[in-house]
């Protein structure tokens, strides 16, 4: 009789574990789906986003760090493939502004900056009806970047991300596209509580989260609209 017992219990289990496991799966598929794209910064904040978003959409990034403007127009419909999302939170810049040891100039001129993020908006446009956030580029020190020893020496400078950032709100105005200002909420949570210590560029764990349930905040509210 005990061994009928456990064998009907496993039996039942086996019917009805299935049975969660599928609701639960139709659950989520239910749920609008976000799109996470950008750099090591997005790589930095996408846990925290991720999880206070949990329930309320399912979020996707791609593994790769998104870099700068042309690694990512080369690697859009990629990423982009098969996904229907509510709504893309795309943050690039900051590989566009790093300055080569050689001539100390940024990877990328302004004007191909310019350029190359119109073509980002337009692309995303032509691959998905989502409606697109663009986050500005988050404050950087140069003090720190300039004794670490992931560089030992100053990669980029906040007189540069002062410019691409305003040039890349200029074109996300033109494309009638929102814009989360994370380098003002930065500056505005206490850089040095939210920036990395060690490289002066990434984020440290508490602005991980920081910064991570700020992008949840602006996307749950997009995707409210």
């Amino acid at each position: 009789m005990k061994h009928l017992f456990q064998t009907l219990v496993s039996g039942l289990a086996a019917i009805l574990l299935p049975l969660s496991v599928s609701a639960e799966s139709d659950k989520n598929a239910e749920l609008p789906e976000v799109v996470l794209l950008g750099d090591s910064i997005r790589m930095n904040y996408q846990t925290a986003a991720t999880e206070t978003l949990e329930g309320k959409a399912k979020v996707w990034a791609p593994a790769d760090n998104c870099r700068h403007t042309t690694f990512m127009l080369e690697n859009l419909d990629r990423w982009m493939e098969g996904r229907n999302p509510s709504v893309i939170h795309i943050n690039v810049g900051l590989h566009d502004m790093f300055l080569s040891a050689q001539t100390g100039k940024p990877r990328h001129t302004l004007e191909t900056y310019e350029q190359n993020l119109k073509k980002v908006f337009a692309k995303l446009r032509e691959l998905s009806d989502a409606k697109i956030i663009f986050a500005t580029t988050t404050v950087v020190d140069e003090a720190l970047q300039a004794k670490s020893e992931t560089y030992g020496r100053v990669v980029r400078r906040n007189e540069h991300v002062r410019r691409y950032n305003a040039k890349a709100m200029y074109v996300a105005k033109e494309f009638g596209i929102q814009v989360n200002d994370l380098n003002a909420f930065m500056a505005k949570s206490g850089v040095e509580k939210v920036i990395r210590e060690s490289d002066g560029i990434h984020l440290s764990p508490e602005g991980c989260e920081i910064m991570g349930r700020e992008v949840a905040r602006v996307t749950m509210e997009a995707l409210k609209k």
